[in-house]
């Protein structure tokens, strides 16, 4: 994906994933006001990109703000299922509880990271 956006009177090109482009947009745009000049994109992700700028009032802060928000969820909720199927695991095989355990607990980190990432943005 490739976006060109005026952020205060400064074109800028964010380059890359759509998540990592709106990501840099919002950590670019603070502030500031964030107009689109042009996208170039594959078709899913265009027809995307339009269905949530028109859902967002066609305020690019406010997009970038929503889809981050829900990828970050989809982390969260793969992270949390992650750390069930583990347990289970966990509880099954006694002899490798430890190296379970220590795998539950460098998730549960991420999760929690993630989940004040979301605060942050709402």
């Amino acid at each position: 994906m490739e976006l060109w956006v005026k952020i205060n009177g400064e074109n800028v090109k964010f380059q890359g994933s759509f998540k990592r482009v709106m990501e840099e947009l919002l950590e670019r745009a603070g502030d500031g006001e964030a107009q689109l000049l042009s996208l170039h994109t594959g078709q899913k992700e265009r027809r995307r990109f339009k269905r949530d700028f028109r859902a967002a009032g066609k305020d690019l802060k406010k997009l970038a703000r929503n889809y981050i928000v829900w990828s970050y969820r989809v982390d969260l909720r793969k992270l949390k299922r992650a750390i069930r199927e583990l347990n289970k695991k966990r509880k099954l095989d006694k002899k490798r509880a430890e190296f379970y355990k220590a795998k539950i607990e460098d998730l549960k980190k991420k999760a929690e990271n993630l989940e004040q990432k979301i605060n942050a943005l709402c």
